[in-house]
């Protein structure tokens, strides 16, 4: 059943309480459970406490009513099913003289019957999807309490098969830090190709990020196995000197951005551009480095130089490959910019490469001195008379208020996030989005200052402040 406000079987149904809670106070012995107006439908309804739940609930209703045939009955399935507006127009035709003919009901009463049809197209579900459902939802309920980290793994996994694998994972890592379960990031040290639970937590895996293919994951772990390398025992000059010949360069660009070879202590900057100067080598000078690799970049490719120099004469190659070594040199020691990481880009690179922030976020740049509350700590019941949370606003949805004092007027529905998670029930009432409309916009780092809405739990936001970048 579905949370929604509707109407349903006799009197007994109240206007402006859901569906769902007539249901349960009926089940619960709260609600009396009434057949209206014909007591006849008792065999049909009785299993769903005098709701009309399930499709075939509907069909059977048409066949004891209106004398439906078991070819009508289905017709009437396909038109609630696929909510086809003028298939239910003809079935009600049908149902209105079959009532009609059968002597038993008014018209009255027919039509109330159908109305009650026509109406749970909205919200009804066939019988055995539901049971389907219902049992694979427990399970997964079941799971995901008693077996967190192996639930948060294996949906992890399978996010890869989903339309928007990437919003996938940014929903079910976020779902995963409000239980207090972090996600590492992916490592090189670990050759894991999928999302895997290591070190008693879910792990990203190599073929989870940006450009990495199953393909390139192979071929890179081939290689290591063949070559007999210990991952483990390299620093990052040296695997950039013996792998870096064996990943293509747009996949292993993705993997230091992401994060992947954060295992060998060096800024993410400063990895990018050693590789972009590796990139620009010859492939006899990539194989003359994976052979001197026991030595550091600047050693190899000096090295490079003087075997250039005793070796390939004085021609117009042998001064390009002198120029391209002796430039590469250069740059390695006296790079162009910093080669420093800064939190925002970091953080942005572990967006686009894995779909979510995972060792970061731009939030880290900001000075957010007043806060009170986390995303998280909000979500576990914080209160406050007045809550702050410095968060970036990911989403914003305008409405426009359809009745009431209000209507006409425009309010708003925000998503934010800050390190700890995402908070998407965030509220702004007409009067404060006219306010602070102008100021708050997708990607903006604020202070969100507001109250606990008591009844639906939203956090009601009154007024901002832009935050300052302090890094």
């Amino acid at each position: 059943l579905v949370a929604i406000i509707r109407p349903g079987c006799g009197d007994a149904i109240v206007k402006g309480k859901s569906l769902t809670q007539h249901y349960i106070d009926r089940k619960s012995g709260i609600d009396p459970v009434v057949y209206e107006p014909d007591v006849r439908l008792k065999p049909i309804l009785e299993p769903t406490y005098g709701i009309l739940v399930y499709q075939e609930q509907a069909m059977q209703i048409a066949q004891l009513v209106a004398g439906f045939s078991l070819q009508q009955a289905d017709n009437l399935r396909k038109a609630i099913g696929k909510k086809n507006v003028e298939l239910m127009a003809r079935v009600k035709s049908e149902f209105l003289q079959g009532a009609k003919d059968s002597g038993e009901y008014t018209e009255n009463d027919a039509e109330e019957i159908f109305s009650w049809i026509e109406k749970s197209q909205k919200y009804s579900f066939n019988k055995s999807h539901s049971i389907s459902y219902a049992l694979n939802a427990y399970q997964t309920a079941y799971a995901k309490h008693h077996f967190s980290d192996e639930f948060f793994t294996s949906y992890l996994r399978h996010a890869k098969d989903k339309q928007k694998p990437f919003v996938e994972v940014s929903e079910l890592v976020n779902n995963a830090k409000i239980m207090s379960i972090d996600v590492n990031p992916p490592s090189i040290k670990n050759m894991n190709s999928r999302f895997s639970y290591l070190g008693d937590k879910p792990t990203f895996g190599l073929v989870d990020i940006k450009n990495v293919g199953q393909s390139v994951f192979d071929k890179l772990y081939a290689y290591i196995e063949s070559a007999g390398l210990n991952i483990d025992d390299m620093n990052w000059e040296q695997f950039l000197m013996r792998c870096g010949r064996h990943i293509k360069s747009n996949s292993f660009k993705s993997m230091i951005i992401a994060g992947a070879l954060d295992c060998y202590k060096v800024d993410r900057n400063e990895m990018l551009h050693h590789f972009s100067i590796y990139k620009e080598l010859k492939d006899n000078d990539k194989v003359f480095l994976e052979e001197c690799a026991s030595k550091s970049l600047v050693e190899c490719i000096a090295q490079r130089v003087a075997w250039v120099m005793e070796n390939q004469g004085d021609g117009v190659n042998r001064r390009k490959k002198l120029s391209l070594l002796e430039g590469s040199l250069s740059s390695i020691k006296n790079p162009p910019y910093s080669l420093k990481d800064s939190w925002g880009w970091r953080a942005k690179g572990e967006r686009d490469n894995l779909g979510i922030e995972v060792t970061c976020y731009e939030l880290d740049e900001y000075s957010f001195f007043g806060a009170n509350c986390t995303c998280r700590e909000y979500y576990a019941g914080f209160s406050a008379d007045i809550i702050s949370i410095a968060a970036r606003v990911d989403d914003i949805r305008e409405w426009k208020i359809r009745g009431g004092q209000h209507k006409g007027e425009v309010m708003a529905f925000l998503k934010i996030s800050d390190q700890t998670c995402a908070l998407d029930n965030v509220t702004v009432f007409s009067d404060d989005w006219a306010k602070i409309k102008k100021n708050t916009s997708i990607g903006s780092f604020l202070m969100l200052k507001g109250e606990r809405d008591k009844k639906r739990g939203s956090f009601l936001i009154k007024r901002i402040q832009k935050l300052k970048q302090c890094i």
